[in-house]
């Protein structure tokens, strides 16, 4: 992970806001969400506005959290000025915050009900904006120069025309900050777990050292419908 630059140089980055005032909504969490963004100031703005501590809700009771970083979310906004999911467990990770759902869910696969454990999860991140691009016309072959005679003795000589296509643009796509949904997936026999986005594998099955705890109380979970 890159080192974070100087509170001082990031504060400078921003522009034509003043000092004070960037100072005071300016905090440690929103470098970090931001320090990698290709946009900062776009980043920063994100937040303006919105509390960035864990204790955001709307009572004055702090949130729970472990001693591993995962808080119990309540009412609120969080850093990228998204609702939190409220009863969810989340933590803020380099690449954006993640929130764990309480329950877990079993999933039926090629006639096995008690094999396979899942979790749902919702990703709150943020991406820098896209700039569009034009389109052009792209060379794929030179022209040729023909000369010869023809059948009467007459000389000819002409030139074809390169050939060119077409390569369209692509539309800008504005910054900000996103949702996902995804599904962690363990499997209680073979130890290994992956991650389904949108109903999809991504990457590889990995292995894992230990059953899940879940593993032993699955019969009695509700089944999620998921193709694995």
């Amino acid at each position: 992970m890159k080192p974070l630059l100087p509170y001082f140089s990031l504060l400078v980055l921003l522009g034509n806001t003043s000092l004070p005032a960037q100072t005071n909504s300016l905090t440690p969490d929103v470098i970090k969400a931001c320090k990698d963004a290709r946009d900062f100031q776009g980043c920063a703005k994100s937040f303006k506005g919105v509390q960035t501590t864990n204790t955001q809700n709307t009572s004055n009771a702090p949130e729970e959290c472990n001693d591993e970083g995962w808080c119990i979310a309540k009412a609120g906004k969080d850093n990228f000025g998204l609702s939190k999911v409220v009863g969810w467990s989340y933590k803020s990770t380099d690449n954006g915050i993640h929130y764990q759902s309480p329950k877990l869910y079993k999933i039926k696969h090629k006639g096995s009900s008690n094999r396979y454990l899942a979790r749902k999860y919702v990703w709150h991140y943020y991406i820098d904006a896209t700039p569009g691009t034009s389109g052009y016309y792209k060379t794929v072959s030179s022209g040729e120069r023909k000369c010869g005679y023809h059948a009467n003795g007459s000389y000819y000589c002409y030139s074809t025309r390169p050939k060119r296509v077409w390569v369209p643009g692509t539309p800008s796509k504005p910054g900000g900050s996103r949702v996902t949904q995804y599904t962690w997936v363990h499997d209680c026999k073979d130890l290994t777990y992956a991650y389904y986005y949108s109903g999809k594998l991504k990457g590889k099955w990995k292995k894992r050292d230990e059953k899940a705890a879940g593993c032993s109380g699955i019969e009695d979970l509700t089944r999620l419908r998921l193709t694995l």
